[in-house]
Parts: structure tokens; sequence; C-alpha cells
């Protein structure tokens, strides 16, 4: 699959859109013979499929610890990279996981239905289950600039 998505995305300009950034600690995990993926990756997919037919899905790998998954909607000019790092010794196991999602677009209400979208994966909303200290380790952020991005569209 590549990068083709994100590829797509750079070459029709939506890089230079508004940039929304959220960092979370994904609920579920599941991995597809060497392969892990995010349960936020597959809400993604559904979601932007709803969106935009049209829609390009690709994904890959960065390193053995690290994987990225790429969504981008061209009649919807909406585009999503989610980055899946590994902050702990077992790949498989979701309390491992820490993710950082790049929204690009001019519709903050696309922001803010992914946002909710996100939220709703956890009976007691995402706020309540973000592991903070291996966030803070793997993309240097502290905790009161992820949970205000969070808030703001909550």
């Amino acid at each position: 699959m590549g990068k083709e998505a994100q590829s797509r995305a750079k070459k029709s300009g939506m890089m230079s859109k508004p940039q929304y950034t959220f960092y979370y600690s994904p609920r579920k995990v599941k991995a597809k013979f060497s392969k892990i993926k995010p349960d936020v990756a597959y809400l993604m997919e559904d979601w932007i499929k709803q969106v935009d037919s049209s829609a390009i899905i690709s994904e890959s790998t960065t390193g053995g610890r690290s994987a990225k998954f790429f969504y981008f909607a061209p009649q919807a000019n909406i585009y999503i990279e989610i980055l899946d790092k590994i902050s702990g010794y077992l790949a498989y196991s979701t309390d491992n996981h820490v993710n950082k999602i790049d929204i690009f677009t001019e519709n903050q209400d696309y922001v803010k239905a992914i946002v909710q979208g996100i939220n709703n994966i956890w009976e007691d909303g995402l706020i309540n289950n973000l592991r903070y200290k291996k966030l803070r380790s793997k993309f240097k952020v502290n905790e009161e600039d992820i949970a205000n991005a969070w808030k703001a569209f909550l």
C-alpha cells in the first residue's frame, strides 16, 4: 500500500490546510500477521469512506516499532495521518502503544466528528484513559497540551 494517500495529499496542497494534532492511547490493537493496527485506524477507515467514497487509504511501517496510517478524501478536502508507536517491550499489548493523529482540513466540523468518534470508543471517555507518561516520553508533549487539544473539540 505504501504512502499513496500521503503523496496525493501533498500534491493537492492539503499540507497547507489548518492542522489539528491529538495524542492518545488506543483502547485496542489488532494483530494481523506481523502488522499491528490500533482501533482508531479502523474507525478512520470507516469514517473517511462515509465522508468521501473516493477516499484513498494507505499505510506503512516506519521501523519495527512504529507504523503510519494515511487517509485522504479529495472531495471532502481532508487528510488524516495516524502514527502508532510502540512504547514498551510487548508489541501486542495495548498498554504499550501511543498514537498521534494529525488532521488537515479547513472544516472544523470534521475535526469535531473525529474527536467525538475517538472519544466514544471508551465508555468513560478518552481523557480518563490517556497514558500521559508514555505519551510524554514518546512525543515530548506535556499533559496540559494533550488534554486541552481534546477538550477544545469535546
